[in-house]
């Protein structure tokens, strides 16, 4: 019975490991539509890292629903979760479906922010849906 029980908790735990290593996304809601035509929106999603992670991946998916794209993302960090810095930005977007990913080789900032906004000042005719996926992978231990 002892073993079974070790088992048992042996597969739990490394399913747990597995599912932590994957990617998860922001679920999708009314804000994650980026519509320049009346004023500029944006969209904005903070991941917090506080486990000691050895690396993030981020990756930004858009989806164009009509008009013009001219949006581009950034990546901002912050320790105290009110300050934010930029530390990376993507080229402009273009039509159709857009990707494009942030890989931070170390976690030393709590607060990622991905912010997706138009890249000027006017309003155009874009609309965008804006889906953001996150990994944060756990340091080796070997």
């Amino acid at each position: 019975m002892k073993k079974l029980i070790f088992l048992f908790a042996l597969v739990i735990g490394l399913m747990s490991q597995t599912i932590a290593q994957r990617a998860s996304v922001f679920p999708l809601i009314a804000g994650d539509t980026i519509s320049t035509s009346a004023s500029l929106d944006t969209v904005s999603k903070i991941i917090t890292a506080t486990a000691g992670y050895s690396a993030i991946g981020i990756q930004v998916v858009g989806t164009r629903v009509s008009g013009t794209v001219t949006a581009k993302a950034y990546l901002y960090s912050s320790l105290d979760g009110s300050n934010y810095i930029i530390t990376d930005s993507s080229a402009a977007f273009t039509t159709g479906t857009i990707s494009y990913a942030f890989t931070k080789t170390t976690s030393p900032y709590v607060y990622y922010k991905v912010m997706v906004r138009n890249v000027g000042a006017s309003t155009s005719t874009e609309a965008l849906i804006v889906r953001v996926y996150y990994v944060l992978r756990k340091h080796d231990g070997r």
